[in-house]
Order: structure tokens, then sequence, then C-alpha cells
């Protein structure tokens, strides 16, 4: 038993030209959403840039303790 075809669903019955929809106003124009992205990206990278250089920061005060508690632990 074959279940009845839906006529809208019928590749003949499918129109083969673009038709515009009518829609609600677009909320957000591409350009803000473009430089919103640009802005983000951005954020982004210096954010990253600047946790890299506090860890640089870090890093190197540490090397200078241990390598201050190893030319006093010499010197004993």
């Amino acid at each position: 038993m074959q279940a009845p075809q839906d006529s809208r669903s019928a590749p003949e019955s499918r129109s083969t030209e673009f038709v515009a929809v009518e829609g609600g106003p677009e909320t957000t124009s591409a350009n803000t959403l473009m430089v919103v992205a640009y802005a983000a990206m951005w954020a982004l990278v210096f954010g990253f840039l600047l946790l890299s250089f506090r860890r640089q920061r870090q890093i190197e005060q540490r090397l200078g303790e241990l390598d201050r508690a190893l030319s006093s632990r010499g010197r004993s």
C-alpha cells in the first residue's frame, strides 16, 4: 500500500524561479556584523598578547629567584 503523495512536495509543483520573501526589516546590517567580528578578533589577539607578556614576566622573575638561590647556595 502506497501513501498518497503530497502535491506540495512533487517536483512539478515547485517554482523554478526565485521569489523574494517579504519579511521584517533586518535588525543588524552586514557591515555592523563585520566590524563587530573584527573588533572581537582584535580584542582576543590583544588579550592573548597581554596574558603572554604577563606570563613571560612571571617566568623571568621566577628564574631570577632561582638564579639567586643557586648562586647563594654555591657560595656557602
